[in-house]
C-alpha cells in the first residue's frame, strides 16, 4: 500500500528555479533571456535529475535559440524519464530533422507511430485523448512519407470535426509533403 503511493518528491529548490526561469518566457525573442533560462533549468536538473518539467523548459528555450544538439539531449532525457510519451519521440524526431539527421529522425517517428497505433488500438473513440493521438499518428505517418495513409486520417479528421478553427489546421496538414 505505502509503496503505491510513494510519489517522487520534487526538489523545492529546483521547483523555485524553475519558476524564475519561467518569468523569462515573455522575453523568449531575446537570446539573454534564453540562456539566463537555460543556465537557471541547468541548476534546477543538477538539483533534481529526475525533474521533467525542468528538462521540458529547457527544450524550449533550446529550440527558441536553434540549438539542436543540445535539444537532442535534452528530449533524450525526457525520453528517459517517460518511455512511452509518443510525443517526445515525435519531438525527437522533429529536432533530428532540424538538425539535419533524417536517419535517426525515422527512428523516432518510427517509435512515435508504434506507441500512438499500440495505444489507438485499445482507446475508446469517445476518450478525450484519441483526436490528438489520431492526429500525431498521422504527422508520423506523414513524416515517414507515407502521405496515403496520413492524407486519409487527415482526411477523417477533417470531416469529423465540428470546430472550424481546428478544421483549419487539419485542412493545412492535409495533401503535404515531409518538407
Amino acid at each position: 500500500c505505502g509503496q503505491n503511493s510513494a510519489k517522487q518528491k520534487i526538489d523545492t529548490g529546483a521547483v523555485e528555479l524553475n519558476n524564475r526561469a519561467m518569468t523569462l518566457v515573455q522575453f523568449i525573442d531575446s537570446p539573454d533571456s534564453s540562456k539566463k533560462a537555460i543556465s537557471l533549468l541547468d541548476e534546477a536538473t543538477s538539483i533534481d535529475s529526475t525533474y521533467f518539467l525542468g528538462y521540458f523548459n529547457k527544450l524550449m528555450f533550446y529550440n527558441q535559440l536553434k540549438q539542436f544538439d543540445k535539444a537532442i539531449l535534452t528530449v533524450n532525457k525526457l525520453i528517459q524519464l517517460r518511455p512511452f510519451a509518443h510525443d517526445l519521440y515525435m519531438t525527437g524526431g522533429l529536432l533530428y530533422e532540424r538538425a539535419g539527421d533524417t536517419a535517426s529522425s525515422q527512428k523516432y517517428f518510427q517509435k512515435s507511430l508504434t506507441i500512438c497505433s499500440n495505444v489507438l488500438d485499445t482507446m475508446s473513440r469517445k476518450n478525450r485523448d484519441y483526436e490528438l493521438l489520431v492526429s500525431n499518428k498521422a504527422v508520423n505517418l506523414l513524416m515517414l512519407g507515407d502521405t496515403t495513409q496520413s492524407d486519409k486520417i487527415f482526411k477523417m479528421l477533417y470531416d469529423n470535426q465540428n470546430d472550424e478553427e481546428l478544421k483549419k489546421v487539419v485542412l493545412s496538414l492535409m495533401n503535404k509533403t515531409k518538407k
